[in-house]
Formats: C-alpha cells, structure tokens, sequence
C-alpha cells in the first residue's frame, strides 16, 4: 500500500509539471503569433521586408530576435514535455513491476 501512495504523489508532480509546461507552451504559441503579426505591421509600415536592407525597421528586427528565442524556449519546453511523458510511461512500468515483487 505505501508503494501506491508514492506512486501517486510523485504522479500528481509530474501531472501537475505536465500541465504546467503544456499551459506556457500555449501561452508562448499565442505570443509568438502576436509579435508574427506586429513584425508584419512594421515591415508594411516601413514598406522593407528584407531584414539585409538598411531600411528595414530596428523594431522589427528586435520583433524577430524576440520571436526566435521565444521559438528556442518552446523548441525546449516541447523536449521537456516528451522527456517527462516518457518518463511517466517508464515511472509507471517500474512502480507496477516492483509493487508486484514486494508484495509477493
């Protein structure tokens, strides 16, 4: 029985930084797709899309800069989610298969 307790409460942390991270990835999704939106208002603005030229917009290239880390950051958190679903998967093989040996 102790066994099942342990197996729930480290289930509940790992459910719980599931959610958590599941939820930033969203939100970071919904900002990325706004600053995709003000990079485009600037450019039009500045009628310069090439971010080579000189006229192109200083806001908009500090835009892309932002939008790339923030791509990074959820490159990452996407990595972290996988790491943990598959370590749920193997957390759950190992605390079945040694609550069977203990309780035998």
């Amino acid at each position: 029985m102790e066994h099942q307790c342990d197996f729930k409460i480290e289930s509940s942390f790992d459910s719980r930084e599931v959610a958590q991270i599941s939820g930033l990835i969203s939100d970071l999704d919904r900002i990325l797709r706004i600053i995709d939106l003000d990079i485009t208002a600037q450019e039009e603005d500045a009628r310069a899309f090439d971010a080579s030229k000189p006229a192109y917009p200083i806001t908009a290239r500090m835009l892309r800069a932002r939008r790339d880390n923030l791509a990074n950051t959820i490159g990452s958190l996407h990595e972290r989610l996988a790491s943990l679903v598959q370590q749920d998967g193997s957390s759950h093989s190992n605390h079945a298969t040694r609550f069977r040996a203990e309780s035998r």
